[in-house]
């Protein structure tokens, strides 16, 4: 089941007091906390080996009790703010700085307590700034290896929604299919023909569309590594829609 799936079914149940609905979403998320705590200590870890997965794990259920709506933010994304935030407690106190990756050592500057209401609020507020900008240059580097720009891609967001709607279909079915993903990712093309005939598009409809159908295709297999440009992505699809065309 995928993080997004899961969040769906289990969350507001565990919020509730649901604790078999919350052992299944931490059980479900239990990859998602082990490549997020490695990202941070710049190693794998591995589970009943490495405390710092621990403490992951720890961050991530104080995360299903913190997360509101109304923080405008995807959970996952809140999630992994905890654990950052959490892991950076525990390098304090195992006074461990100068093992982590150097993108890492500004968090080290916040104050060791993050338990008021307001000083949570100003940590979250800067701290999904900061994820949100380093996600817009992820991915631009990632599009940068198909030779498309954020600028360009936004210049080819279709601007009629079923056009939209169609491209994205077309994205789907590559992020989906393992021979067309790894030819894309292989060859930085798209198979435009096999993929106008599967779709039942106009080859033309999709070389125009090429560089959004790439983004996209990018976008959602990539949806645990851009979590804020994948929920931007549900709730705009890169459209710029003109009056619901």
């Amino acid at each position: 089941m995928i993080l997004e799936q899961a969040a769906a079914q289990y969350l507001d149940r565990a919020r509730q007091g649901d604790h078999q609905a919350r052992e299944q979403l931490i059980a479900e998320a239990k990859p998602y906390i082990q490549t997020t705590c490695s990202k941070v200590c710049g190693r794998l870890l591995a589970w009943g080996r490495d405390d710092e997965l621990s403490v992951g794990l720890m961050a991530f259920n104080e995360a299903i009790d913190r997360f509101t709506e109304k923080r405008n933010m995807p959970f996952w994304g809140f999630a992994r703010l905890v654990i950052k935030s959490r892991l950076a407690d525990h390098f304090r106190r195992e006074a461990r700085h100068r093992h982590r990756p150097l993108e890492y050592q500004a968090t080290a500057e916040l104050p060791v307590c993050l338990e008021t209401t307001q000083a949570w609020e100003d940590y979250w507020q800067a701290a999904e700034a900061r994820e949100r900008q380093e996600e817009v240059l992820d991915f631009q580097k990632e599009l940068s290896l198909f030779g498309i720009t954020i600028n360009e891609l936004v210049e080819a967001s279709p601007k009629h929604r079923d056009t939209r709607e169609n491209l994205l279909a077309v994205a789907k079915q590559v992020a989906e299919q393992p021979a067309l993903l790894a030819h894309l990712m292989r060859t930085k093309r798209l198979p435009v023909k096999e993929l106008a005939l599967s779709s039942g598009l106009h080859r033309k409809t999709i070389e125009k569309g090429r560089r959004y159908i790439i983004a996209m295709a990018l976008l959602l297999h990539h949806k645990e590594r851009f979590i804020y440009l994948y929920s931007y992505l549900k709730l705009t699809g890169w459209s710029r829609d003109e009056g619901g065309k």
